[in-house]
């Protein structure tokens, strides 16, 4: 028996009980990557070459700034190889999606007392532009959706969704993963809401 119909469901669950925490629930996350210019606009991504090397450890940055009584740290892009991301493009590759950059965020909120839980992440790329980025786990969504007949991959979907989103509470630390379908080598700076409500945080050089 097919389980597909409940993955929606499942993985939406999986999101909303990230998203929530103290203060109501966080503002629904635009799904176009770049916010300066209209989706039509954009650059194909397929004929963009230079994503395909997005996860060069060289052409990154690691921006740190205190928000909401925590220390957040910024890598972007970041490894493919690394631990948080290892197993999310090794997804990816098999169901057929195109290359992406890869951005973790660690919050540390060990000193804290507020929930950090992201609403909104915005890259600031190397040509100045802002690109506003997408939680992992909504790309998951989509990349399940490739797969419509395997349960093993909506399984393992829903695996993967818990592991790379959710909220870091007062007294913890953890990390969150996103995504951007642009290229963010050499970025100038990141901006970040920490909670829902808040103003957005400027990490920029």
């Amino acid at each position: 028996m097919s389980h597909r119909p409940a993955l929606a469901l499942v993985l939406a669950a999986a999101v909303l009980t990230g998203c929530s925490g103290e203060g109501g629930a966080r503002h629904e996350i635009d799904m176009t990557p770049r916010i300066d210019r209209p989706a039509a606009d954009r650059d194909d991504r397929g004929d963009d070459d230079g994503l395909e090397d997005c996860g060069d450890p060289d052409d990154g940055r690691e921006l740190h700034l205190a928000a909401a009584g925590a220390e957040i740290e910024v890598t972007v892009p970041a490894d493919d190889g690394e631990d948080a991301v290892e197993d999310l493009e090794e997804y990816r590759e098999d169901s057929g999606a195109g290359p992406v950059c890869w951005v973790v965020v660690a919050v540390d909120d060990s000193g804290g007392d507020e929930v950090v839980d992201l609403p909104r992440v915005e890259v600031v790329a190397a040509d100045g532009e802002r690109v506003r980025l997408q939680r992992a786990s909504e790309a998951l969504a989509a990349w399940a959706d490739l797969r419509p007949d395997d349960d093993d991959a909506a399984a393992r979907a829903v695996e993967l969704t818990a592991a790379s989103d959710g909220v870091v509470g007062p007294g913890d630390e953890g990390e969150v993963v996103f995504v951007a379908d642009t290229d963010l080598d050499d970025p100038r700076g990141v901006r970040l809401q920490p909670t829902d409500g808040a103003a957005l945080v400027d990490a920029s050089s």
